[in-house]
C-alpha cells in the first residue's frame, strides 16, 4: 500500500455540475494504479473530489477561488501545515478555476509562500474560453454536451466567452511565470485534451457542438497554454496636407514585441470529446483496469518529480500529440444517415485580438481583416481558412477569429488508406497581415485606419497549430485642438461649430 505521508490527490469538476458522478470511475482508478505502482507517491486514503458551485448567477470565477482557498485550508491545513502537497487533476473549467486560485493566493500575493500544490493536471480546460458560452444561458444550459438539465451561472459563462477580459489577465499573467518549473517546490501544469466528437451528443442547431479542432465543447487551441502574446501599435500620426484644414494618417503599426508562454506539457489524447460516459476525456474512466488513453497520460504527469522529467515528457507529449493528430485525421463515423460522410480533423489555431488607444480606452467599433501578398490584401488569404469569428459582447473592443492553420501554412497531400488523393496539396498563404479601420473615423477625437504589412515572419510568428495567440494592439487617441482653446473674444460666439483644428 502506498505510503500514508505520500501526495494527496484534489479532483474539481467543470461548470455547471451539481453531483460527484462526473468524475466517473477517476478516484477509483487513481486508488487501483497507486497500490499497484507504489512510487506514484498518492496517498490513497486522501483523495478528495470538489464539490463547487457554478450553476447561480450571482457567483463569479473569482468566488470560487476564494472559496476553494478557505476548503483546502479548512479541510488540509493540518497536512499541508505538515509539509504534504496534493495533486490536483481537473476537468473544463475546473482548469481556470484552479488556475485562478494558484495565481491569485500563490503567484501575485507578496508573502503567498509555497503554493500546496503540486501537479496541475488539466483534462480539457477552457483555459481561453469556449466559443459555446456566446450562445446565451438557456441556449447553453439545454445542450447535451455540456449539461444535464442545470442551466450556467451568468457571471461563469461571462469569464468563459471568448476575449473576456477575466480571461485575458488570467492568461496575460501566464506570460509571466517561470520558463519552467525551477523553483525548489515547483508547480507542474499540464494540458491534456481530445479532438474528437461524440456525435451522439451532436447538436446540429448549435455546430459548435461538432466543430473540428475542439472536443465538442472547447477549442484545443483553446485548452493549450502554450500560447503567444503579440503586442502591436500604432504609429504617430503624420499630417497629410497644409493649411487650415490638416488631415493624418498613420498608416503603420509597429510590432512592439513577441512573447511565448512558459512551455507546458501538451498532449492530445485519441478518441476523447470533452463529455459523456462513452467518449468524456474523464467521465469515461472506468474503475477497473481497462485500458484508457487519459489514465495513461494522467500516470505520466503524476511520474514527474523534476524539472528534467517535465522537459522530458513535454518531449514525449509532442510525439504523442503528433501521432495522434496523423491517425485522427481523417474520420469516417459509422451509420446509415451520413454513407461516405469524411471529416478531415486539420490543426486548428485561435487569434484573440484586443483593441485599446494610447489613453487606456477600449475601441469598440472596427472592421479587422488579415491579409496576404504582395498587395498586403484579404484576397490573396486561401479558401476556406477561416472557421469563425466572435466578438465578445460585453467587451466589444475583443476579437476572436478560429482559422484552419493547414490551409495558412500549407500541407501535403491527404491520402486515405488505399493511397487515393483525399485533398490535393494546399499551397498556404505564404504571408500574413493585418488591416485595422476603427471608428470613429473623424470628428473631434477619432482613430485612424492602420495596417501590419504582410510578411512570411508573421504568418509564423502569429499561428502555430492547436495553440491561442493574444494581439494586443494599441491605436492613436486623435484629439483635435477645437476640443478646448481659449479666446479673448468677449462678444457672444457659439463655439459648437468650426473646424476641428490640428491634433494635438
Amino acid at each position: 500500500m502506498a505510503s500514508q505521508t505520500g501526495r494527496l490527490v484534489v479532483l474539481v469538476h467543470g461548470w455547471s455540475v451539481y453531483e460527484t458522478s462526473v468524475y466517473g470511475g477517476l478516484a477509483e482508478r487513481l486508488e487501483m494504479e497507486a497500490r499497484r505502482e507504489p512510487g506514484l507517491g498518492i496517498d490513497v486514503r486522501q483523495i478528495w473530489l470538489s464539490e463547487y458551485v457554478s450553476f447561480r448567477d450571482e457567483v463569479r470565477l473569482e468566488d470560487v477561488s476564494r472559496a476553494f482557498e478557505a476548503a483546502v485550508r479548512r479541510e488540509l491545513g493540518p497536512l499541508l501545515d505538515a509539509g504534504r502537497r496534493f495533486a490536483c487533476i481537473t476537468h473544463s473549467t475546473g482548469g481556470p478555476v484552479v488556475r485562478d486560485w494558484w495565481d491569485r493566493y500563490y503567484v501575485q500575493r507578496s508573502g503567498g509562500g509555497v503554493c500546496p500544490m503540486s501537479h496541475l493536471i488539466m483534462l480539457a480546460p477552457a483555459n481561453f474560453g469556449s466559443a459555446l458560452a456566446q450562445l446565451g444561458k438557456g441556449r447553453v444550459g439545454r445542450l447535451r454536451a455540456w449539461f444535464a438539465g442545470v442551466e450556467p451561472g451568468q457571471h461563469m459563462l461571462d469569464w468563459l466567452e471568448l476575449g473576456s477580459t477575466e480571461a485575458w489577465a488570467l492568461n496575460r499573467s501566464w506570460f509571466d511565470y517561470p520558463r519552467v518549473p525551477a523553483a525548489r517546490q515547483p508547480v507542474f501544469p499540464f494540458v491534456l485534451t481530445g479532438q474528437s466528437i461524440d456525435r451522439h451528443l451532436y447538436d446540429p442547431l448549435n455546430t459548435y457542438t461538432g466543430e473540428l479542432g475542439s472536443d465538442g465543447v472547447v477549442r484545443v487551441a483553446a485548452a493549450n497554454l502554450n500560447a503567444t502574446l503579440i503586442q502591436l501599435e500604432q504609429r504617430a500620426p503624420v499630417q497629410t496636407n497644409a493649411g487650415p484644414h490638416p488631415g493624418y494618417t498613420a498608416k503603420m503599426l509597429r510590432l512592439k514585441a513577441v512573447r511565448r508562454a512558459p512551455r507546458t506539457a501538451f498532449a492530445l489524447i485519441a478518441g476523447k470529446a470533452h463529455s459523456g460516459e462513452k467518449m468524456g476525456i474523464m467521465q469515461s474512466i472506468r474503475a477497473d483496469a481497462t485500458a484508457d488513453a487519459t489514465v495513461d497520460a494522467v500516470l505520466a504527469c503524476l511520474r514527474v518529480g523534476s524539472r528534467q522529467d517535465y522537459l522530458r515528457l513535454c518531449d514525449v507529449f509532442d510525439t504523442l500529440t503528433a501521432d495522434v493528430q496523423h491517425r485522427e485525421r481523417v474520420e469516417t463515423p459509422p451509420g446509415i444517415l451520413l454513407p461516405g460522410r469524411r471529416f478531415i480533423h486539420d490543426p486548428y489555431s485561435m487569434l484573440i485580438f484586443r483593441v485599446r488607444d494610447d489613453a487606456g480606452y477600449m475601441v469598440e467599433d472596427f472592421d479587422l481583416a488579415l491579409t496576404a501578398g504582395p498587395g498586403n490584401d484579404p484576397n490573396h488569404l486561401p479558401a476556406g481558412f477561416f472557421a469563425d469569428r466572435q466578438k465578445n459582447g460585453r467587451n466589444k473592443n475583443a476579437l476572436t477569429f478560429f482559422l484552419n492553420h493547414a490551409i495558412m501554412a500549407g500541407d501535403h497531400p491527404l491520402l486515405d488508406v488505399q493511397g487515393g488523393v483525399l485533398r490535393e496539396a494546399l499551397p498556404g498563404a505564404g504571408s500574413l497581415g493585418i488591416h485595422i479601420r476603427p471608428y470613429p473615423g473623424e470628428g473631434l477625437v477619432h482613430y485612424l485606419p492602420a495596417a501590419l504589412k504582410a510578411s512570411v515572419r508573421r504568418l509564423a510568428q502569429f499561428m502555430n497549430p492547436h495553440e491561442t495567440t493574444l494581439v494586443d494592439i494599441t491605436l492613436r487617441r486623435i484629439v483635435r485642438a477645437r476640443v478646448a482653446r481659449l479666446t479673448n473674444d468677449k462678444n457672444p460666439n457659439d463655439f459648437r461649430q468650426g473646424d476641428a483644428g490640428p491634433a494635438l
